[in-house]
């Protein structure tokens, strides 16, 4: 690419798109996979590291409101999924934990991307890699700081001033 040439972004971001639609396709990936939520599979992938979680702990990983959290968590049950346990010494602590069933899936999901991923990995030259991780960690920390941006100015409350006669 030659100096103060203009990167066509637009064009570029839909070849990506183009050659690797495939990636959402189902038949790349198991079809239950497509059946959840974002905030499913990532309370889901929660659950499957840390074991043992409850509503407000989920919810913070989901960066979602509790009333959201208690939504995905009642769909994932109904699907058995995950269960709620009831602490046996205080009946008001509810633990959320991956059933049978649950760990099953993210196990078999895991072994789906990691085969992907390392069929990847293989194919690229050791300078390749090490360019990957490295690009991978700015785009990383470009969104990171993006997201830290955008969090920053949604707290910040706006008061409206109404004049009362």
């Amino acid at each position: 690419m030659k100096p103060n040439q203009e990167i066509d972004f637009e064009g570029m971001i839909f070849s990506y798109i183009d050659e690797f639609k495939f990636l959402i396709f189902p038949d790349k990936w198991n079809s239950i996979f497509l059946d959840y939520s974002k905030n499913e599979i990532m309370a889901l992938l929660f659950l499957y590291r840390f074991k043992t979680a409850n509503m407000t702990q989920i919810s913070k990983y989901i960066n979602a409101p509790l009333n959201t959290t208690t939504g995905v968590v009642n769909r994932l049950e109904k699907k058995k999924i995950i269960e709620r346990i009831r602490s046996k010494e205080d009946r008001r602590i509810v633990e959320i934990v991956l059933t049978q069933k649950g760990s099953e899936f993210i196990n078999e999901e895991k072994k789906n991307i990691l085969s992907i991923v390392k069929a990847i990995y293989e194919k690229l030259t050791e300078d390749e890699k090490s360019a990957a991780i490295n690009i991978f960690r700015k785009v990383t920390e470009v969104l990171m700081k993006d997201m830290a941006s955008k969090d920053a100015k949604s707290s910040t409350k706006k008061i409206k001033k109404i004049n009362i006669e």
